[in-house]
């Protein structure tokens, strides 16, 4: 096992980690980044349009230019590779272990993400970025005059549905239960043209040639009534799944906060509950934006060295 020693260990190697990261390295502070094996929803995005500086530029590309600046703090800033596998944190001294390393810090930032998400759905995964959406907000421009679909099961669903109406989308919802279950936003849904499917869910998700989505299987949920059929498959251009929660249960089982979505509790200093463990980005939910991210993820690096200077004076 090898042993590290930091004042801040920041966790998740995004957007929001690697922008905390600079922000710590340029205060001069000892940084360890923690890059986890499972891939940023940045680097599996598709393209990007919303950047302030970039017209159109790929996810990963994005991610890579948000690496390399990181990287050009070499003395105070390493990158391991690593998945969490136990931490200890908010009683002083942070220790965090992945398989092959111990890691000690003063301070603590949260990046994750919005977790690792259980497909619940076949051909999910490999769809992410081309046709699979997991942000109506961040990807719906995208899909102008395009067919898409939602599979919630919330108000926030509806609020989403409306919103991608505006951006001039052609949006379709597909819930898994009645919609007399549904508050009353969904007959403003209705009226302006956005077609409800209930008691029904999705099934696979599935690819062209190209491997860009091109329609989904659905199956009712309540196959003993005479108005659904057994299967039904949609054509699409996108499929925005709102029905899953992040996994952030290792946090909790450590301590920290959860909202009722599963998102990390934080205050407008990106303060968890615990004293020296900070969190930003997706983990924290909000509007999944990559902007709002590297905004959160500098908030949290500020006021981490802020913390720190405070520490070290005492």
């Amino acid at each position: 096992m090898e042993e590290y020693n930091c004042e801040v260990l920041i966790i998740g190697a995004g957007p929001a980690g690697l922008s905390a990261g600079i922000y710590c390295a340029r205060a001069n502070r000892d940084v360890i980044i923690l890059d986890g094996n499972e891939l940023s929803a940045l680097a599996k995005t598709k393209e990007m349009q919303n950047w302030p500086g970039e017209i159109d530029i790929k996810g990963s590309d994005l991610l890579e230019k948000f690496r390399a600046h990181t990287e050009s703090y070499s003395e105070n800033v390493r990158i391991i590779k690593g998945d969490v596998i136990s931490l200890m944190m908010g009683m002083g001294t942070n220790i965090i272990s992945t398989r092959a390393a111990n890691i000690t810090s003063d301070v603590v930032i949260i990046t994750t993400g919005r977790g690792i998400r259980k497909e619940i759905i076949k051909g999910e995964g490999a769809l992410l970025g081309f046709g699979v959406s997991y942000s109506p907000i961040w990807d719906g421009p995208l899909y102008k005059d395009k067919v898409v679909y939602l599979f919630g099961k919330d108000e926030k669903m509806l609020e989403d549905a409306l919103a991608l109406q505006q951006m001039g989308c052609i949006v379709r919802i597909i819930i898994n239960f009645g919609i007399e279950k549904l508050p009353e936003k969904i007959y403003e849904l209705k009226e302006v043209g956005i077609e409800v499917f209930e008691n029904m869910e999705v099934i696979e998700a599935v690819p062209d040639s190209e491997g860009v989505i091109q329609k989904i299987i659905c199956k009712p949920t309540k196959p003993e009534s005479e108005d659904i059929e057994e299967i039904k498959e949609f054509e699409l251009n996108c499929l925005f799944i709102l029905s899953h929660i992040s996994s952030n249960s290792m946090f909790k089982r450590a301590g920290i906060e959860l909202d009722d979505m599963g998102n990390i509790k934080v205050d407008e200093q990106q303060k968890t509950n615990l004293k020296g463990v900070y969190a930003a980005g997706d983990c924290t939910g909000g509007l999944f934006q990559v902007v709002f991210a590297a905004a959160e993820g500098a908030r949290a690096g500020i006021n981490a060295c802020k913390y720190l200077w405070r520490l070290k004076k005492e």
